[in-house]
């Protein structure tokens, strides 16, 4: 267990917000298979060791850092490659609060169960999944606009509304969200890499909804600095080579409904682990997050330029409301001076909703 301790700290500052996971196969006093999490959205520890013993697997023994996972989430689940590799005993360290039945199951197939081996040097690994496991789920949104709300002129053009020094504050931002939301057509027309562009800053989990995957496989977002999901219409069933690869999640949904209910996108983020989310555009995602009633906070980067133009690109797209009572109201709002631009933020206010 201890080995395989070690071997979960390989995958320091590439899991998160997954759990830091170690597993190894022990047969015969002897190792024949190492694994851990290498990166959000990979091969789990377990499945990583299997893969490394081979059919010498067999009548093996198992030993990892965290109880093996039970449900369908972004892989399989581990118990039943743990049955179908025919391993006899398993060993774990800390028991997962996020996992109910593994044990159970795998008491039903012949494997014997055993918890809480090194448990106290194997929590610490995972100290910092067990605090996001208790956060609720926090949906903001980031955006840049001109002083009469605009983010894009009627061409498309965004490069630079605001300063450098707004800039460089947004990049910093991301790293305290779990994921970093954008729309297919935001992507593509701007390219961007969505992480913090900091060598000492975690970077965010990328997300893009793009329902009809035409996003190409030259795009950064698929550079692999940074794990990426894409999400897209569960109707479409031809998906590229290049998103077939560790590192690159894809995540079906009804698309027709969560246009309609952006709260959708959130609980599929949920079911990854993801609770704090930071959309940073288009107008069109914008506006269904925020009349979807799914958004908790904004942060309007605001440059003092006027763009002007019934056709450029507002802040807020989407139909809006009818009558100016149907607005949405934002409390606590504060005002801070960041260069020559200022940054708005405050709460949207969910009991006027």
């Amino acid at each position: 267990m201890q080995i395989a301790i070690e071997l979960a700290k390989k995958g320091e500052g590439k899991v998160y917000p997954n759990p830091l996971v170690g597993c190894v196969v022990v047969k015969e006093d002897k190792i024949i298979g190492k694994g851990w999490h290498q990166c959000f959205g990979g091969k789990h520890a377990e499945i990583n060791t299997l893969i490394d013993a081979g059919k010498d697997a067999k009548n093996a023994d198992l030993y990892v850092t965290l109880e093996p996972c039970n449900s369908y989430g972004k892989k399989p689940p581990c118990t039943i490659s743990i049955i179908r590799a025919g391993i006899k005993r398993v060993f774990y360290a800390v028991k997962d609060e996020n996992v109910s039945g593994s044990k159970k199951i795998l008491e039903e197939n012949g494997v014997e169960v055993y918890g809480g081996l090194l448990k106290k040097k194997a929590k610490v690994l995972i100290k910092d999944y067990l605090r996001h496991l208790k956060n609720k789920t926090r949906v903001s949104i980031k955006a840049a606009m001109s002083l009469d709300g605009k983010i894009a002129t009627c061409e498309y053009d965004s490069k630079w509304i605001t300063s450098e020094k707004s800039r460089n504050l947004a990049h910093k931002m991301r790293s305290q969200y779990d994921a970093v939301l954008v729309g297919a057509n935001t992507a593509l027309r701007d390219n961007p890499f969505l992480t913090t562009h900091s060598k000492n800053l975690k970077n965010p989990v990328r997300v893009v909804i793009d329902s009809q995957l035409k996003l190409p496989g030259s795009h950064h977002l698929f550079d692999l600095s940074a794990p990426t999901i894409i999400i897209y219409d569960e109707k479409n069933t031809k998906v590229s080579k290049h998103l077939n690869r560790d590192g690159i999640i894809l995540a079906p949904v009804d698309m027709m409904v969560a246009k309609k209910d952006f709260n959708v996108i959130v609980k599929k983020l949920n079911s990854f682990s993801i609770k704090r989310i930071l959309i940073e555009g288009g107008s069109e995602i914008i506006a269904s997050a925020l009349f979807s009633k799914a958004v908790d906070d904004i942060y309007f980067f605001t440059a003092p330029k006027i763009i002007g133009g019934k056709n450029a690109i507002s802040v807020v797209g989407g139909p809006g409301v009818k009558k100016i009572s149907e607005s949405l109201c934002v409390k606590n709002v504060q005002f801070k001076r960041i260069g020559h631009d200022f940054i708005i933020t405050g709460q949207i206010d969910k009991t006027a909703l």
